[in-house]
């Protein structure tokens, strides 16, 4: 049986027209939860954020900052405090990007 299209190309296709890496960001179990949260309660400190997980203040720490790379929360400092809220807007854009493109890629094919 053939295929009508190339795998490999429907592959880099999909790479290039959706943000893989901040989809994986948020799937991770606990950065899912982390942003679930963060978009139940608002702007929360770390510490305020950590206290509701079982995990220790330094790893919720570290799944905030990589978050906040990929633009799913935004993070603000104050003093020694450092702050985090959900970015809806980049995650409403980002699902918006994704939906139209694979509409578009899977169209093509």
């Amino acid at each position: 049986m053939k295929t009508k299209y190339d795998p490999e190309k429907c592959r880099e296709m999909i790479q290039e027209s959706i943000d893989i890496d901040f989809f994986r960001t948020i799937c991770d179990p606990v950065r899912s939860k982390l942003l679930i949260f963060l978009a139940s309660t608002g702007e929360l400190s770390v510490g305020k954020i950590a206290e509701n997980f079982p995990l220790n203040r330094s790893v919720i720490s570290r799944h905030l900052d990589y978050m906040n790379r990929f633009g799913a929360v935004q993070r603000r400092k104050e003093g020694r405090e450092v702050y985090y809220k959900v970015d809806k807007n980049c995650i409403i854009n980002k699902f918006d990007s994704a939906s139209t493109n694979i509409k578009a890629l899977l169209n093509n094919l």
